[in-house]
């Protein structure tokens, strides 16, 4: 009975073993879906009082910007572009009257694994004319 006892508890140990190195990438692949798996780029346009602020947070195949457009001497517009090897997005662009701020968020979509590369984000006046502008990746603008 020592030898069947000593075959049992090693069948028992081995399939623990087993068990774990399965349950071990599960706890892995729980921790890559988190938050932190996903970059947060922040963007800050100044021109005079005007304002344009957010944050682009960066999915496999999509993007969220949010923020706010605050227009001073004249309304503002914020403009915004996804582009990458695979996929151009349409323009987007949010306007704010002067003597207000305007929030906003919406997401731009690439239905390619990675996503967008680069989301150009551009502060224009109401009259057309291109104040500042700047290129954001994941790794900041």
């Amino acid at each position: 009975m020592g030898l069947r006892r000593s075959v049992v508890g090693g069948l028992i140990a081995s399939m623990l073993a087993v068990m774990a190195i399965f349950t071990a990438p599960a706890v892995g692949q729980a921790s890559a879906s988190t938050p932190a798996a996903y970059p947060v780029t922040p963007y800050t346009l100044k021109y005079g009082e005007s304002v344009l602020t957010g944050s682009i947070t960066w999915y496999n195949r999509s993007v969220y910007i949010s923020g706010s457009v605050k227009a001073r001497s004249t309304g503002k517009q914020a403009r915004f572009r996804g582009e990458s090897a695979y996929c151009y997005s349409p323009l987007e662009t949010r306007t704010a009257s002067v003597n207000t701020t305007r929030p906003f968020g919406f997401s731009l979509n690439c239905d390619y694994p990675g996503g967008y590369t680069y989301v150009y984000v551009a502060l224009w006046d109401v009259n057309g004319n291109f104040l500042l502008g700047t290129t954001c990746t994941r790794q900041g603008c």
